[in-house]
């Protein structure tokens, strides 16, 4: 019987363990995810970049499924403690828009050919503010953990320049969902 993994378990394994999950493991049903928005942590030092915490929400916009970040303050706790987010007058701060999708339902690549069975989050929507332009480079990978618990994903996240040059960021975890409150359009 295969682990059932939680969040704290899965933000203690190694590198090793996440890319094994994620070269053996399902997608999550896009579709399951829209009306969530989940707490994000990255697993690499490289997070502190853009926050170690952070949330993805997602949603159907125009028929399409999407899904955006919110940034979160950041209380030093690691993969515990609080996701409390970051507010911009009212709302939370919403950026980093991205359309959710199927790597295989995309034209095939030397890079995207280890991950052709999960999902991918790509950045590339006309959505971002000129000064968050950089957003567009984010290409991310999507697992399932647990084979169909939408509840906790493992992702991959690389800086995409082009298919023949991409850079490691993170892997990150997404989980503790709960419904949406403030839709970012």
């Amino acid at each position: 019987m295969a682990q059932k993994w939680t969040y704290e378990s899965l933000a203690q394994a190694d590198k090793a363990t996440m890319e094994n999950i994620l070269r053996t493991g399902t997608p999550p049903d896009l579709d399951q995810l829209n009306g969530y928005i989940y707490c994000g942590w990255n697993h690499e030092w490289t997070g502190a970049l853009s926050g170690i915490k952070f949330k993805k929400g997602f949603h159907k916009k125009d028929g399409m499924n999407c899904g955006y970040n919110e940034t979160v303050i950041q209380d030093h706790q690691g993969y515990l403690g609080q996701w409390e987010s970051g507010l911009h007058k009212v709302r939370p701060n919403q950026l980093g828009y991205f359309k959710t999708s199927y790597v295989k339902d995309q034209a095939p690549t030397k890079f995207s050919h280890p991950y052709r069975h999960l999902a991918t989050f790509d950045y590339t929507l006309p959505y971002h503010k000129w000064y968050l332009l950089f957003f567009a480079l984010i290409k991310d990978f999507v697992v399932c953990p647990n084979e169909g618990d939408n509840s906790l994903l493992l992702c991959k996240c690389y800086l995409h320049f082009s298919d023949s040059f991409n850079v490691f960021y993170s892997y990150f975890l997404l989980g503790h969902r709960y419904e949406i409150r403030y839709l970012p359009w």
